[in-house]
């Protein structure tokens, strides 16, 4: 799984349990400028830079090898569900991930076990 499939993931780290927040709370939390702390193999780069807007769009900027890669789209809650679509190749590639913790300060997602944490920067 390459680091544009993570983008959905990207905001998020799987930790200790879900929070318990309702979706009107994962709405206004998710909102704000992220940074990739912590992520296993294969998900989204270690200081990735993932922006969602209150209006449901999403910027994500990160490092793939010495290239740095900007994707834009959008992004849906659904309860503890987070799902980005990007556009790659000119077809839009989505992606869900659970939202396993959503603060104001961190976020942790988890994608069958992979996981990843990021930090809000604003």
């Amino acid at each position: 799984m390459n680091a544009l499939k993570w983008l959905a993931a990207v905001a998020v780290v799987g930790l200790v349990g879900p929070a318990r927040a309702d979706e009107k709370d994962y709405a206004k939390l998710i909102v704000g400028t992220w940074e990739v702390t912590k992520a296993d193999e294969n998900t989204v780069p270690k200081g990735a830079v993932i922006e969602f807007s209150k209006d449901g769009k999403v910027k994500y900027t990160g490092k793939k090898g010495d290239t740095i890669e900007t994707r834009e789209g959008t992004y849906k809650l659904a309860g503890s569900k987070l799902t980005v679509t990007v556009k790659e190749e000119e077809k839009d590639k989505s992606q869900t991930v659970t939202i396993s913790k959503l603060t104001e300060t961190e976020l942790a997602v988890d994608d069958d076990g992979k996981k990843a944490e990021l930090t809000k920067k604003k």
